[in-house]
């Protein structure tokens, strides 16, 4: 962990042996007791409603007294073997499964998946309609994402051959510097209607403006900040807006994002004046990197937003329907794919890298391409 903290925008020259031998055991360590610790505060989480009607309950002198002779047990009694055994093979099987759960998230950490969609906008103009769009999100360029694994997802998406690549944010981890083997790795994607991305919290981490500045001269990537561009697709208009991100990574309420969004709608609409189109009656593609304030976004009618920073969750220990439980799950119920408010939809990103621990598990990095219906 010292050589990390110490060494990280170096992480790409460590030597194959020390990563295996020391690195990939120490981060398999570290997610089993990521797992561990899960597993217990879900068990105190059951507790909880039990803990606390007990100690209402002894407030009351009366209840207190029926509570403890309820619960009063000899002093001295016989081991129960049948309940020593379950115990042990409980723990066993909540160790295993932490281990081997690390152990797979960690190798498979890149191994991505690639999800087709197909997203209906409403009164999307025929001559539109089949237009392929390429998302990926969270590069997290840094420790854990080096410019050969990144080219190789370069290679993944231009096989797609989508019409527009987008790319909602975290574009780096935490330092500035991370933003050149990003732009070396993403020099060769091609998409014949244009590549565009906007930033995340993690890339005002360090220095944005180095990283913005960086992306749009050495990249064919364009940054959209507060800002738009319209794409003429077989003789009609689409819209794309980008939306700057801010350094808070979390889901309370940030006025300085709505601040940004209005200030982009200005602009977008300014735009449209000055080019005698109508703002209304053109469809509008939104990157805006946190999911978490989609009812806010859908209230000003924005078409599609293409959203990321939850990686899904990365570290999931299981889906019931709808309900993701994972640290994510418990932040927003906005946590990965389609979304709908209203006449607004919107489309969150498993994105590509991962934060904290370079381990994903039921979460692998996602490219989604989307045709428009």
């Amino acid at each position: 962990m010292i050589y990390i903290l110490f060494n990280r925008r170096q992480m790409h020259q460590v030597p194959d042996w020390i990563n295996s031998v020391i690195f990939i055991p120490y981060y398999i360590f570290l997610g089993a007791v990521l797992f561990i610790g899960l597993y217990l505060l879900i068990g105190k989480l059951i507790k909880l409603p039990f803990s606390v009607s007990g100690w209402i309950l002894n407030q009351f002198t009366k209840t207190r007294k029926m509570l403890k002779d309820f619960f009063s047990k000899p002093p001295v009694r016989k081991i129960d073997n049948s309940r020593r055994a379950f115990l042990t093979t409980a723990t066993a099987f909540v160790s295993g499964y932490a281990f081997i759960g690390s152990t797979v998230g960690v190798l498979d950490s890149n191994d991505h998946e690639i999800t087709y969609k197909e997203i209906k906008i409403n009164d999307l103009p025929e001559e539109i309609k089949g237009t392929t769009v390429t998302l990926i999100s969270d590069t997290h360029s840094g420790p854990y994402m080096d410019e050969e694994t990144l080219r190789k997802y370069a290679k993944a998406i231009n096989d797609l051959n989508s019409d527009i690549i987008v790319i909602p944010g975290d574009l780096t981890n935490s330092n500035r510097l991370e933003v050149h083997p990003f732009v070396n790795a993403f020099k060769s994607l091609k998409a014949p209607k244009g590549i565009y991305a906007s930033l995340g919290n993690h890339d005002y981490f360090s220095d944005a403006e180095y990283v913005a500045r960086t992306v749009q001269n050495d990249s064919p990537i364009n940054l959209l900040r507060n800002n738009s561009d319209i794409i003429n697709i077989n003789g009609k208009n689409l819209c794309i807006m980008g939306v700057d991100d801010t350094r808070q990574s979390g889901s309370k309420q940030d006025d300085v994002l709505m601040k940004y969004l209005d200030l982009t709608i200005e602009r977008t609409k300014a735009k449209m004046i000055e080019k005698n189109l109508d703002y209304n009656e053109i469809p509008k593609l939104t990157l805006f990197h946190k999911p978490y304030f989609f009812e806010q976004m859908a209230a000003k009618d924005l078409d599609l937003v293409l959203s990321g920073h939850t990686h899904g969750g990365q570290v999931v220990l299981a889906k019931l329907g709808p309900v993701n439980i994972s640290f994510a799950g418990a932040v927003s119920k906005y946590i990965s794919g389609l979304y709908e408010s209203g006449k607004s939809k919107m489309y969150i990103s498993r994105g590509l890298g991962s934060v904290a621990l370079p381990i994903r598990f039921n979460c692998p990095p996602e490219i989604t391409k989307i045709t428009l219906v």
